[in-house]
């Protein structure tokens, strides 16, 4: 059992908390580390006896080792008198009132819950990962009265590791329970803790190899944290669920979610088809800046026909691709897709494949034969690696 006594009312700013290991027959000081300042509360935390929280007049300090050391908890915490302290039986979180800031929360304390000297003493540490729920955020419209909104924490699963010493190089991925790659985020590499905020999207590649932008959130399951650094590999497991508010089978649940990775497949072509038109105008913009007025009547023509080319294979490729970002509506809604959903995706991988071949016919012939008629060889610009035309699965 723990005390803590306040005498800062005799002119006396000195800490004074006190343990007991026999129900209060003896009782002795535990206060190496804290500064002299009188103190305010004093928490156990539920799980694990020997994290211990501390608030008095400049802050909030924490012991890991049931009093023995008392480190200050800096972060975005001003100092501030800490006048209450509670631990949150769900969330693991740390709330405290303080007097002149309001309400301050630690979230989810797992990592102190977890820390010891075997950890510390780790080259790399992995702690667990709380359950992550998979939901759509109510965003309010900015200018309707009534409604105040602030925003909210990042949404998804924290991931957060300890390294006991700067690694050359640090890999972070999340596996389905198989091993198949879901997401590699960035990572910091310098020692001590670190935290990473996977969003539940996954990320697959193009035909080329290359990844693509983030796509859908992954179906709710168990997944895998893999952290690697150098010769050392730890695992943890993190459970992603659907909102607890949604009522979807598992069956049109599993259809939505390979409607949208139809969707996302397409985006990344038609994403580098955007680029590489976009890419072939400003070409040919230096073309026609580089022979200015002294294009003869041949040239002047052949400039205005590749440039019509261009605009009517990026009209083209505008109309078509509705279905490459319809997955951000379907995802928007806690339901199957609609038919116009669906319809647009089919009417997408019918027409965008051609019209990707198209651009590629475009950017090896017209746009190659303009370059070649204007830039020697060693001058010639780089018209870009071809895009990769999409493969439907099955």
């Amino acid at each position: 059992m723990y005390a803590a006594f306040d005498g800062h009312r005799s002119d006396d700013f000195a800490p004074y908390v006190y343990v007991s290991d026999d129900f209060g027959g003896n009782w002795r000081p535990i206060t190496s580390g804290l500064p002299e300042t009188s103190v305010n509360a004093l928490a156990e935390h539920p799980d694990n006896p020997a994290l211990l929280f501390l608030g008095n007049e400049v802050g909030l300090y924490v012991s890991i080792d049931a009093g023995a050391r008392w480190t200050a908890m800096r972060g975005n915490l001003p100092t501030v008198p800490v006048d209450d302290i509670e631990i949150h039986p769900r969330e693991n979180d740390v709330v405290l009132g303080t007097h002149g800031r309001g309400v301050w929360i630690l979230e989810d304390v797992t990592p102190l819950e977890r820390l010891d000297a075997d950890v510390l003493a780790a080259n790399a540490f992995l702690f667990p990962v709380r359950r992550a729920t998979s939901l759509n955020e109510y965003r309010p419209q900015g200018w309707t009265p009534g409604i105040w909104a602030a925003p909210n924490p990042p949404m998804g699963a924290r991931i957060r590791y300890w390294l006991g010493a700067q690694a050359d190089a640090v890999t972070l991925r999340v596996t389905d329970a198989t091993g198949n790659p879901v997401r590699e985020l960035d990572a910091p590499s310098e020692a001590g803790f670190h935290e990473v905020i996977w969003d539940l999207r996954l990320v697959e590649r193009d035909a080329s190899g290359e990844p693509m932008d983030p796509g859908p959130r992954v179906m709710p399951g168990t997944y895998i944290v893999e952290l690697e650094t150098g010769s050392d590999i730890v695992q943890t497991e993190v459970v992603v669920r659907l909102d607890p508010r949604v009522e979807l089978a598992r069956r049109p649940m599993m259809a939505r979610h390979l409607s949208m990775l139809e969707s996302y497949r397409l985006s990344g072509p038609v994403d580098r088809a955007e680029e590489a038109l976009e890419r072939a105008s400003d070409l040919v913009d230096g073309v026609e800046a580089l022979v200015e007025a002294r294009a003869s009547e041949a040239m002047t023509r052949q400039i205005e026909d590749v440039r019509a080319s261009i605009a009517e294979l990026d009209d083209a490729l505008d109309e078509a691709s509705d279905g490459a970002g319809v997955w951000r509506r379907i995802e928007g809604v806690s339901g199957p897709p609609t038919a116009d959903a669906l319809y647009q995706l089919e009417r997408s991988w019918e027409e965008v494949p051609g019209i990707i071949g198209r651009v590629n016919a475009l950017m090896a012939g017209e746009v190659d034969a303009l370059l070649r008629a204007v830039y020697t060889e060693a001058g010639m610009p780089d018209r870009g690696a071809p895009v990769p035309e999409p493969r439907r699965a099955g």
